[in-house]
C-alpha cells in the first residue's frame, strides 16, 4: 500500500518537517496532519507563530490571538468589521459580552452575532489575573472570537483563540481537558545567579564531540530537563496555584501569550525564593545535562533558563 502524502497549498514539504520537529513537538501523526491543515486553511504560520499547537494532558488544541482570527477573515475580502462588544453587567464585572460581525454575502452585509458568558470562560482566581483586570476586554474578546468563527466557519472552524482557552484546564471546555496532576515537589534551595552559576558549571557552547549523538534520548532529557526546572520554578504549597504556573510554563514552550506573562510575572514576584530553587536544579544538573544532550538541546534549555529567570526581574504593567 503507498503511504499517502499530504500536499498544502501554503506549507512546504520541508516546512512540514521543521513545524513537527519545532512547533508540534509531541504530536502524534494524526494531531500533526490537523495541525497543518488547519494552518494551511487559514493561512496562518506555524513558523512565524501566528498559528500555535497546544497539548494538555495528552490532548491538543490549535490556538492563535484575536488578530489572528481577524486577519483570517480580512483575507476573504468578506469582512467588513465588527461591532464593539455590547455588555450586560453584574456588579463590577459582565455577566455577558455579545459582538456582532458583518460579512458581505451575495452583496449584502449579513450580521452574524454571538455572546459570551462570564461564568463559561472566567478561569478563575488562581489563573484570571488578567480577567480580574479587564474583565471587559478580555470577555469581549472571547465574544468576538465567537462571532468570527460563527460568520466564517469555513476558514476558522476547530480555531480557537487564547482567551477562549484560558478556562480549559479549570472547566475543561471546551476541550475537557482534566486538571494536570503533579507530582510532590521539595527542591533545594540554592543562592547563586543563573549566569554565574552556569559560567562556572558548563558555558553554553561547547564542541560537537562533547554531546552524545542520540537525537531520540538527547530529546527526553531536554523535556525531562525542562520539567525538572518547571517544578522548581513553580514550587508552592497551593498545589492550585502550582498547577496553574505549571500549565502557563508548558503553554510558553509553544507560544507566550500576555495571559501568560501576567501569570507567571505575578507568580515568580510572589515567590521570589524560587529563584533560587531552579537556579539550584541547574547548577547541580548541568554538567549532567551537557554530557547528555546534543548541543542544539542544551542551547535551548540554556535559553529556556535565562527566560525563567527573567521572571524574577519583570514587572507587569
Amino acid at each position: 500500500m503507498t503511504k499517502e502524502v499530504m500536499t498544502y497549498n501554503n506549507i512546504t514539504p520541508a516546512q512540514v518537517d521543521l513545524i513537527k520537529s519545532q512547533i508540534a513537538k509531541g504530536a502524534t501523526d494524526d494531531e500533526l496532519k490537523l495541525f497543518l491543515h488547519v494552518a494551511d486553511k487559514s493561512g496562518l504560520d506555524p513558523l512565524s507563530r501566528q498559528i500555535y499547537f497546544i497539548k494538555r494532558s495528552g490532548k491538543m488544541t490549535i490556538q492563535t490571538g484575536i488578530d489572528g482570527f481577524r486577519a483570517v477573515a480580512d483575507r476573504t475580502g468578506q469582512y467588513v468589521g465588527s461591532s464593539d462588544p455590547v455588555f450586560e453587567e453584574n456588579g463590577e464585572i459582565p455577566s455577558k459580552a455579545t459582538v456582532t460581525v458583518n460579512k458581505v454575502v451575495g452583496g449584502i452585509v449579513g450580521n452574524f452575532t454571538a455572546t459570551a458568558r462570564w461564568e463559561e470562560y472566567y478561569p478563575g482566581k488562581s489563573q484570571g489575573f488578567m480577567w480580574d483586570k479587564m474583565p471587559h476586554t478580555m470577555l469581549g474578546k472571547c465574544a468576538e472570537a465567537l462571532a468570527l468563527r460563527k460568520a466564517f466557519p469555513a476558514q476558522l472552524s476547530g480555531l480557537y483563540t487564547d482567551h477562549e482557552m484560558d478556562q480549559a484546564n479549570n472547566d475543561n471546555e471546551p476541550n475537557e481537558t482534566p486538571p494536570k496532576k503533579t507530582k510532590e515537589i521539595n527542591p533545594k534551595g540554592g543562592s547563586k545567579q543563573l549566569e554565574e552559576t552556569l559560567t562556572e558549571e558548563a558555558p553554553k557552547e561547547y564542541e560537537a564531540t562533547d554531546f552524545i549523538k542520540d537525537d531520540n534520548d538527547s530529546s527526553k532529557l531536554f523535556e525531562e530537563a525542562q520539567s525538572e526546572l518547571d517544578e522548581a520554578f513553580a514550587f508552592c504549597k497551593n498545589k492550585e496555584v502550582h498547577d496553574n504556573v505549571i500549565n502557563n510554563l508548558n503553554d510558553i514552550k509553544w507560544e507566550m501569550s500576555e495571559a501568560n506573562k501576567e501569570v507567571l510575572v505575578n507568580f515568580a514576584t510572589t515567590y521570589p525564593s524560587n529563584r533560587e530553587k531552579f537556579q539550584n536544579v541547574a547548577k547541580d544538573k548541568a554538567k549532567e545535562w551537557k554530557k547528555s544532550m546534543t548541543s542544539e538541546d542544551y542551547n535551548r534549555l540554556y535559553d529556556y533558563m535565562g527566560e525563567l529567570n527573567t521572571f524574577f526581574d519583570m514587572e507587569v504593567e
